[in-house]
């Protein structure tokens, strides 16, 4: 048995996931193996991506890069949540910091909650729906988190961002850089956690796990297992994975 798991934007969609893509996906499986999908994604987005694509087939979805892991029917398998740095003082860290508005998808009680905070509704981006956002003073009271993330104008003040909460909350933190936008989650997540708990989970040898990204945040997992790049992906990861494809068929394709 083989494990792919492929990053969501820049890889399972360059070129689109048309029929031929969701076929490939599927003799694949069909062969005895498991394919999923670990992204910086919410888990939410696995019922977005389920809906708009009605015949793609997973075995597992590793949001929040690898921090929060459910199977093909949607069931827990493991969730690294931060409990050592509220919420509410991450928050406050990064509007002062200069960061326009701050992504929460936090525990409250024993459901899942999400908040876009910022300080000036007036200010609020053109990207974010006016609904899902909250003044600082309003934000819910987050008991712990899986992810928070900020969007910068730019790759350099991403950098910054980074740079700054590495060096404040680097103890308890992993800030993660992916283009311009920086994705926060407990020290020890990356997508190459995830993709070992996916692995502990199936059941598979290490040498039959196989990663492909596209992009910074994907090159724990690039190291970590046997792997592939996008050819549109970013030099860095390109330098680092084992082989370079152009479409995630093509993976597939050559795997089976």
């Amino acid at each position: 048995m083989k494990i792919v798991g492929s990053d969501f934007d820049g890889t399972l969609t360059c070129g689109g996931i048309g029929e031929a893509k969701l076929a490939a996906i599927r003799r694949f499986r069909q062969a005895g193996h498991k394919f999923g999908i670990i992204s910086g994604r919410c888990v939410a987005f696995r019922e977005t991506l389920l809906r708009q694509y009605p015949g793609l087939e997973l075995d597992f979805f590793a949001a929040h890069n690898g921090g929060v892991i459910v199977d093909g029917e949607g069931t827990l398998i493991r969730a690294a949540r931060c409990e050592t740095v509220s919420a509410a003082e991450l928050t406050a860290f990064l509007l002062d910091f200069g960061c326009p508005y701050v992504h929460v998808n936090g525990m409250k009680g024993e459901a899942c909650g999400y908040a876009c905070v910022l300080r000036d509704r007036e200010a609020i981006p053109r990207h974010v729906d006016p609904a899902d956002v909250c003044l600082e003073a309003d934000m819910p009271p987050f008991e712990s988190f899986f992810m928070v993330s900020v969007q910068m104008e730019t790759t350099a003040p991403a950098a910054e961002v980074v740079k700054a909460v590495a060096a404040v909350y680097g103890a308890h933190l992993n800030p993660i850089q992916n283009g311009v936008c920086v994705d926060i989650v407990p020290l020890g997540v990356h997508k190459g956690y995830g993709l070992s708990i996916v692995m502990e989970h199936f059941g598979c040898a290490h040498d039959d796990v196989i990663a492909v990204g596209d992009n910074i945040n994907d090159i724990d997992m690039i190291k970590a297992f046997r792997s592939y790049a996008m050819a549109s992906g970013v030099e860095e990861v390109k330098a680092l994975a084992d082989g370079i494809v152009s479409d995630v068929t093509e993976l597939l394709e050559a795997e089976l």
